[in-house]
Formats: C-alpha cells, sequence, structure tokens
C-alpha cells in the first residue's frame, strides 16, 4: 500500500475521504485478513437491509452521501444490470490502495436489487475499460427472474434526505 496519509492529504479532493479510508483500507484488512472480501461483500448486503433504496436514482444519490462515490446505471438487460462507480473516494482508493477492495459495494447493489425485484441476485466486479481504470470500478449485478425470493415482502424504502433542489414532494 502506498503512504495513504501522504496520497491522500495532497490531493485537492482527499481530506474529506481520510477517516474512510484509514478504516476501510489500512484498519479493517488488517483485522479481516484473507476474509475481508467475503465479510465485506456480507458487510454490504447486510447495510443495504438497513438502508433500504427503492430506485437507481435514490442509490446514486445514497453512494454519493455515505462517500462511495458517483453511482451509474450503465446497462441494465433482464439478467444483468452493469454499474459504475466513480468519483474522487473511488479514484483516490485505486490510486491509494494495492489490491482495492469493492466488495461492500458489490454486496449493497446485490441486496439492494434483490429487495427491489424480489428475485435472487449476485454482484462482481468486472474489468474496467483502460480508459477508466485508475478512476472507475464496475459492477454487473446478475439476476435470474425465475429465482424468486420466498414469501418476499418487499421492505419500505429508505426516505433519502435529497440534496437541497432535488426533493420532488415532501410528504413525509
Amino acid at each position: 500500500m502506498k503512504n495513504l496519509y501522504q496520497t491522500v492529504m495532497n490531493d485537492a479532493a482527499g481530506a474529506q475521504y481520510l477517516p474512510q479510508m484509514i478504516l476501510r483500507d489500512a484498519l479493517i484488512p488488517e483485522l479481516l485478513g484473507e476474509d475481508k472480501g467475503a465479510i465485506g461483500y456480507w458487510a454490504g448486503k447486510s447495510l443495504a437491509r438497513k438502508f433500504p433504496i427503492g430506485n437507481p436514482k435514490d442509490a446514486a444519490i445514497f453512494f454519493e452521501q455515505v462517500g462511495f462515490g458517483t453511482l451509474s446505471l450503465v446497462k441494465q438487460t433482464s439478467h444483468m444490470t452493469r454499474w459504475q462507480l466513480s468519483g474522487d473516494p473511488v479514484r483516490l482508493r485505486l490510486q491509494v490502495v494495492g489490491d482495492t477492495d469493492f466488495t461492500l459495494e458489490a454486496g449493497f447493489l446485490a441486496e439492494m436489487m434483490a429487495q427491489q425485484l424480489g428475485i435472487i441476485t449476485e454482484a462482481e466486479l468486472v474489468e474496467t475499460g483502460r480508459k477508466l481504470k485508475n478512476q472507475a470500478v464496475t459492477f454487473d449485478v446478475y439476476t435470474d427472474p425465475d429465482d424468486v425470493i420466498p414469501e418476499y415482502d418487499a421492505p419500505q424504502p429508505l426516505h433519502l434526505v435529497k440534496p437541497a433542489g432535488e426533493n420532488e414532494d415532501s410528504e413525509d
């Protein structure tokens, strides 16, 4: 791992991400060791259950708010949804950490879509094109419309506090 502190603090956008990166990329991998990927994926799914997101637009807002980065829906078919995560936190993590782990985000996306669709889902990090290799990561979330979650009961989506000017109706 490159010098996390120096790299982050010498980046114009870095200071706000230092606490998250110290926890996520320095402390947690040391505590979890080889299990960090599997536990990160499970933790992402658990977070999605605690903070259910109702649609892709809200997912993008939530990802920004929690410091994951800028989430974009790239492509959707009946069996796969491709998401791209970019922005300063992603760029900094790719720059600082040798073997960057985005399993937390992958697990969150998988569970979020399972909740929205009522079907079993799995997510994986896929190769990002050379042009965006150091700036973004790409996830494919796989779905099988026939693999319905037994006794599915959709959760009530989280009511997001949206950035000024984005609240359509404030009934809640």
